[in-house]
């Protein structure tokens, strides 16, 4: 599932992947399409947030924004 930054202006951060979540998951990890990686706020990303390599169980990690 790739995520959408609202807030981001740039055209090479797009096609986001969700690698992790922090600061009670009001910050995302995400990995561009164009290999850079940034934390963001979650509230900005549009799109299903599913972790990627999360170990843990997903229902507690997958949202609709």
């Amino acid at each position: 599932m790739f995520v959408q930054s609202r807030a981001e202006t740039n055209h090479d951060h797009k096609n986001g992947v969700a690698l992790q979540q922090r600061r009670g998951n009001s910050e995302t990890l995400v990995q561009w399409q164009n290999g850079r990686q940034r934390w963001v706020s979650t509230a900005d990303l549009k799109g299903t947030i599913v972790l990627i390599g999360n170990d843990t169980n997903s229902d507690d990690y997958e949202r609709e924004l």
